[in-house]
């Protein structure tokens, strides 16, 4: 199940960076949900993700952070990443994969429209009797 997103944008440094530490917990569901080719998932788990960094962008634009917060703000922005990079990867793949099935589909659609008639006529009989 998935979690909600907070309905509040983050108004101190703390509650950015748990902000950023839920984005990360959702990008490794995100990832999780694409390995295991739960698209169904990975969409309802990105729309989450969309509104939460959303939220953030608003609320941290007025939050200043000190050097440590803003040292593991790039720790969990280069992890989020990374994990988006993986979500990515798998996508690339199932483009691949749907490509070739579509790929597939149209050349036995048109083989079909090219000789889908001469090849009934063969199993009917007809092909030949036309002939004799």
């Amino acid at each position: 199940m998935t979690k909600t997103a907070p309905s509040r944008a983050p108004s101190t440094g703390e509650q950015v960076l748990q902000a950023y530490e839920g984005l990360l917990v959702r990008t490794g569901r995100m990832l999780e949900h694409a390995r295991g080719q739960d698209w169904n998932a990975l969409i309802e788990e990105e729309s989450l993700y969309v509104l939460d960094v959303e939220r953030l962008a608003r609320g941290e634009v007025s939050v200043r952070l000190n050097e440590r917060q803003r040292h593991r703000k790039a720790e969990l922005l280069e992890r989020i990443l990374e994990r988006e990079r993986g979500v990515r990867l798998c996508l690339e793949t199932r483009r691949e994969e749907l490509d070739q099935l579509i790929g597939l589909s149209r050349r036995r659609r048109d083989l079909n429209r090219s000789y889908g008639a001469q090849e009934a006529a063969v199993v009917d009989g007809r092909f030949d009797k036309g002939r004799s």
